[in-house]
């Protein structure tokens, strides 16, 4: 199984399913044979409605039966699953679906405390597809209520403060890079507001392959240049065996200083011992991190060995 976990909520998928397709609120994955699970969500604030939504579902696939499903219909292993979501507060409502020759099960869910809304559906082939649906259902979580957010995909994982949104990301070849933001007032805004404004954004990058990247140069010469926030010419780096750290101001002036807007940086790359890569995390905004924070931010960040990714 493959732990994936994506702005706030998480799963795990058998070996061979990958993501096809993510959005900030969406993730779609995929095996050699197409699609088999489609996950999107939001937030919800006061009541909620299982039928508004399964209603949703069914605008957004023109020609698609979608209908909830009763409990007779319910394959044993599914109704399990939903029982164990219930057991970490995610109420569901379990539906059908067919479009074009294609079948699939799916539940809308719902965590009345963080307001958590979230459609979760499966492309069944064959009954065999069903208990393998409800082993996944059994796994999703919703990781919004604690002090810090994992998230984890394509071989990396790592941890992010909760006051953090997810800004923005891609998976090239490559280079990875998912970058989160904080407003300056520490109260994360809506989706259009996020990034914007005065705050602190927070960068998770991974270069690849290390060998061929710093041949014949040094990683903080390489830093220097390759990085999205790059150190500034003149912060202060302290150099170790794989490593290279810093932490500085990257822009200033009488006019920031005095409305307390300078932009502070600090940053951290590394070569693991496996993996043949650089991983590298920056800080940037008007609200440094502390030390510590940014220390624990730094090592939660990991490659996932491949036999577990």
């Amino acid at each position: 199984m493959a732990d994936f976990a994506w702005n706030g909520i998480g799963l795990a998928a058998p070996s061979g399913w990958e993501p096809s397709a993510i959005e900030r609120d969406g993730l779609f994955l995929a095996d050699g044979l197409g699609p088999v699970c489609e996950l999107k969500w939001n937030r919800v604030q006061g009541s909620f409605s299982f039928d508004k939504h399964l209603r949703k579902l069914t605008k957004g696939n023109k020609g698609a039966v979608v209908r909830a499903a009763d409990a007779a219909e319910i394959p044993e292993a599914w109704a399990r699953a939903v029982d164990r979501l219930a057991e970490s507060g995610l109420r569901a409502k379990s539906f059908l679906w067919k479009a074009d020759g294609s079948r699939g099960l799916g539940a809308a869910l719902h965590h009345p405390g963080t307001g958590l809304a979230c459609l979760i559906q499966f492309f069944i082939r064959g009954e065999e597809d069903e208990p393998r649906a409800a082993g996944v259902l059994a796994t999703l979580r919703d990781h919004t209520g604690g002090k810090t957010v994992p998230w984890a995909m394509f071989g990396l994982a790592a941890r992010v403060p909760a006051d953090f949104a997810l800004d923005t990301f891609s998976f090239r070849p490559g280079h990875y890079r998912v970058a989160w933001w904080r407003p300056a007032s520490g109260k994360r805004g809506g989706r259009a507001d996020t990034g914007k404004g005065p705050g602190t954004h927070l960068d998770f990058e991974r270069f690849a392959p290390a060998s061929v990247l710093l041949k014949g140069t040094t990683l903080e010469a390489w830093c220097r240049e390759r990085l999205a926030h790059a150190p500034p010419t003149l912060a202060a780096m302290d150099n170790g065996p794989g490593r290279v750290d810093w932490r500085g101001t990257a822009r200033t002036s009488l006019l920031r200083k005095a409305l307390r807007r300078e932009i502070k940086t600090c940053g951290r790359a590394w070569t693991p011992d496996e993996g043949n890569a650089v991983l590298a995390v920056t800080a940037e905004g008007v609200a440094p991190l502390a030390d510590s924070t940014f220390n624990d931010i730094c090592g939660s960040f990991t490659l996932v060995p491949e036999e577990t990714a």
